[in-house]
């Protein structure tokens, strides 16, 4: 995905099953696949695996065509982009509107200067490596201007140790403790201890103790999981706890803040069958309802108010 994120399937015959922590669709129509993501987006592939549609949830459609080395790219707006890559797949170039961009890489197959070009102005940006032994590890990039402007550290298993803007601004460091936890500091010497679940192969965040940070304000807050991976209960500082429910398809149909006390509130959720988007919401003194076409596109939205 975009985001670099993997899915993963087991086809035995004409079954699709995706693993347990998936909530994307996979289908296979004739020589090609479907995947429909959890937000409604959805990409499809050819028989060789290559991208030739994305719709997005919003009906937005690019159509990908690929000729030798060249991709092209055109939306449902007329407006075209096109890029060239390499063996690996990697972008050289791509041209769209006016604008050229330059991928230029390391003998190790690493992005090392990016070049736009728009108007007869040039400008490049810089990426930089420099552990040895580490030559996969980005350790800093200089921006348009020829500053320095990121810096990363890492320890002997390639984890992130510290990251910090030029002249050391949101210098931030990472300590990874013998018991699996995480502490974070930041610029002004703050720390949050953070412990881990492990659920399906990935690490969720099961505890965070310690002031709050600048980027992460849920300080001394605890967290469960179901086997899927989702959130079942979240307790905040103050002892509140919200819980959550979901269907089979891993959206949440329920949601209980301040679960427990004379505060609570459930807000719950009718999804439609098919599209992960949702039909009716249900609150304290409010039912909102959406209706949409085939497509996804929402046509309507309604609210109601109801008795407390």
């Amino acid at each position: 995905m975009a985001d670099g994120r993997e899915s993963f399937f087991t086809i035995s015959g004409s079954t699709v099953t995706a693993s347990p922590t998936e909530l994307g669709r996979l289908t296979k129509t004739a020589d090609t696949w479907l995947y429909t993501a959890k937000n409604n987006d959805s990409y499809s592939f050819d028989a060789t695996g290559r991208l030739t549609r994305w719709t997005s949830a919003a009906g937005a459609e690019h159509l990908l065509n690929y000729v030798n080395s060249t991709v092209t790219v055109t939306d449902n707006l007329g407006q075209t982009l096109s890029f060239t890559e390499d063996a690996q797949h990697q972008p050289l170039t791509l041209s769209t509107a006016g604008l050229t961009i330059k991928y230029d890489y390391n003998d190790n197959q690493r992005l090392s200067k990016l070049t736009r070009t728009r108007g007869g102005q040039t400008e490049q940006r810089l990426f930089h490596y420099e552990i040895a032994n580490k030559p996969n590890l980005l350790t800093g990039i200089t921006d348009e201007r020829g500053v320095r402007f990121t810096t990363w550290t890492f320890d002997d298993q390639d984890r992130a140790t510290s990251s910090e803007h030029a002249g050391g601004v949101e210098h931030g460091d990472v300590v990874y403790n013998a018991n699996g936890s995480s502490t974070v500091i930041n610029e002004f010497g703050k720390k949050s201890i953070y412990r881990f679940v492990t659920i399906d192969g990935a690490k969720r965040v099961s505890a965070i103790e310690g002031e709050a940070l600048g980027s992460c304000p849920m300080s001394n807050s605890t967290f469960t999981y179901d086997a899927r991976g989702l959130l079942k209960t979240k307790t905040d500082n103050k002892g509140f706890v919200t819980t959550y429910d979901y269907n089979a398809r891993g959206l949440e149909v329920s949601r209980t803040e301040a679960s427990g006390t004379a505060q609570t509130r459930t807000i719950t959720t009718i999804w439609h069958a098919t599209l992960n988007l949702p039909l009716t919401v249900t609150e304290p003194g409010r039912v909102t309802t959406y209706t949409y076409d085939a497509q996804g596109r929402q046509l309507s939205q309604s609210s109601a108010s109801t008795a407390l």
